[in-house]
């Protein structure tokens, strides 16, 4: 090895490569301890730097350094006031990372914070030696559904619920289904735009425990519960709609069958889901890694993210509707409802039950 002679190639793409990864990975670690610190709630109104450190009790030049990232990411702005830079929230911000805002997103935000701690272990995931926690789905679906209600009412349940509202078969629907609902969100929206409909939300025993809290929580007096496994167990009849949104059974056509058998003739199935498309990217691909680091018991994922055992791709879904009795009335893609590009690729299916 000569110290006169270059390689063949410079080193430019591998030091830049992970100079980048490393600025990112700052930044994330960065932003998880603004939220640690619940900085952003101290910064409704302009604080100084030597305020908010001491507000925080924390260094002051390192404090300084934070709040001139967080303003150059957008997140707050500055002014100077008595010949001191201040800063505040924007107001995406005071919506949307304040612990206490009606929309705050912070809890929904933590899933990148614990997720992270799978990926310091890959080497042990990747060899089957790191001890995931082993839970069953009735543990393990009332852990996120808290996290889901806080992300979804910020912009998509509004956005759904609105939507779904202009069809004369809900202005007259008596009587609706939330399959797998979870929080039961949807089906609260549901009973407020139409004050003549009885909702039940359908899930896990455990999860429809964390049910009732929304519920009371907005009163919703014609909202209610019906616990069970819709992989196993009856899910009742007579609907006019049945909803469901992001469920393991959602591409499943056992589940699909169970809710033609449910339906009245002339009633509507709409269903959102995630319908992953062909790997394509290097976030594809690590997403689908990330799906495949554990499996609850009880739940027999496949391989790519968002799929199951026994799920159908879009067509053939679409196709089996079809044949099970069904008109396709709409399939609308999330993200141009939403008017941003969303996580996951989804859509959401109506259709009529027609024979």
């Amino acid at each position: 090895m000569s110290l006169l002679k270059c390689p063949n190639e410079s080193p430019e793409k591998i030091l830049k490569l992970f100079d980048e990864i490393y600025s990112k990975t700052r930044i994330f670690y960065l932003l998880k301890t603004a939220l640690d610190l619940n900085l952003f709630d101290y910064l409704e109104d302009f604080k100084s730097v030597e305020e908010l450190a001491e507000i925080l009790k924390c260094d002051l030049i390192l404090i300084e350094y934070m709040l001139k990232i967080l303003n150059n990411l957008g997140l707050i702005e500055n002014k100077v006031i008595d010949g001191k830079v201040c800063y505040k929230n924007t107001d995406i911000t005071n919506i949307y990372l304040k612990k206490e805002s009606n929309y705050s997103l912070v809890n929904p935000i933590s899933y990148y914070f614990e997720n992270i701690k799978n990926w310091e272990n890959l080497i042990d995931i990747l060899k089957n030696k790191y001890n995931f926690s082993k839970t069953d789905s009735n543990n393990f679906f009332p852990e996120v559904v808290i996290r889901m209600a806080d992300e979804c009412k910020c912009w998509e349940l509004p956005k759904v619920l609105n939507y779904i509202s202009k069809y004369e078969e809900f202005k007259n629907a008596k009587k609706l289904l939330d399959l797998g609902g979870g929080h039961g969100l949807y089906a609260i929206g549901f009973s407020m735009l139409n004050k003549n409909l009885k909702c039940y939300v359908f899930d896990l025993p455990k999860v429809v425990e964390v049910t009732k809290k929304f519920i009371e929580k907005y009163n919703a007096k014609n909202v209610f519960t019906i616990a069970g496994d819709f992989y196993k167990d009856d899910i009742g009849k007579d609907y006019d709609i049945i909803f469901t949104s992001y469920n393991p059974g959602g591409k499943n056509p056992h589940i699909a069958k169970k809710v033609y058998n449910a339906l009245n003739i002339g009633g509507l199935f709409i269903n959102k889901q995630f319908f992953p498309e062909e790997e394509e990217s290097i976030e594809d691909y690590l997403n689908n890694m990330e799906w495949n680091f554990f499996k609850p018991a009880g739940l027999e994922k496949d391989r790519i993210r968002f799929t199951f055992k026994g799920d159908l791709n879009f067509d053939d879904y679409l196709e089996y509707l079809k044949n099970l009795g069904f008109k396709i009335l709409e399939v609308i893609n999330i993200q141009e409802l939403l008017g941003f590009e969303c996580f996951g690729k989804s859509k959401m299916i109506i259709a009529k039950k027609v024979k």
